[in-house]
């Protein structure tokens, strides 16, 4: 099929707003891709609000520190995360903080090899572990918006 000269200037006119929607579309999705997630730090508040009701006084939990988050921050994150799905599971709650931190945690990386296992962490009472890891979601939505400008 042989295309006249304005028939592929048709074709080319109705092809380019395809284009540059799709370049939108590219954009948009990196840009929601961030490290910072205030919708995580929405879910630890949420957490730390209803700690008494949810009945968290005696639960302990491994609790890497804010150190351990800037050497090994995947790392880290991943155990937020799994002592998360057992918080989650005490309450009894349904929660989508451990998949929003999987998430998170898949856009880092850790700047030593070996980093800690989780196991390895001092247990805390919930009530830190949840205080510590807004502390360190803070952090990085502070360094997320600081380096967007």
């Amino acid at each position: 099929m042989v295309l006249r000269r304005a028939e592929q200037h048709q074709f080319y006119m109705e092809l380019t707003p395809l284009l540059f929607y799709f370049g939108a579309m590219v954009l948009r999705q990196a840009k929601c891709n961030s490290v910072c997630s205030s919708e995580s730090i929405t879910l630890v508040q949420s957490f730390l609000s209803n700690f008494s009701k949810l009945g968290l006084n005696d639960s302990k939990l491994y609790t890497p520190t804010l150190s351990n988050y800037g050497n090994c921050s995947r790392s880290t994150l991943r155990c937020f995360e799994m002592e998360m799905i057992v918080l989650v599971g005490e309450t009894g709650q349904i929660s989508t903080l451990p998949k929003r931190l999987n998430s998170l945690s898949r856009q880092l990386s850790d700047k030593f090899e070996h980093c800690p296992q989780c196991e390895v962490y001092k247990e805390e009472k919930a009530e830190e572990f949840l205080k510590t890891l807004l502390h360190i979601l803070g952090i990085m939505c502070s360094s997320s918006n600081s380096s967007k400008r």
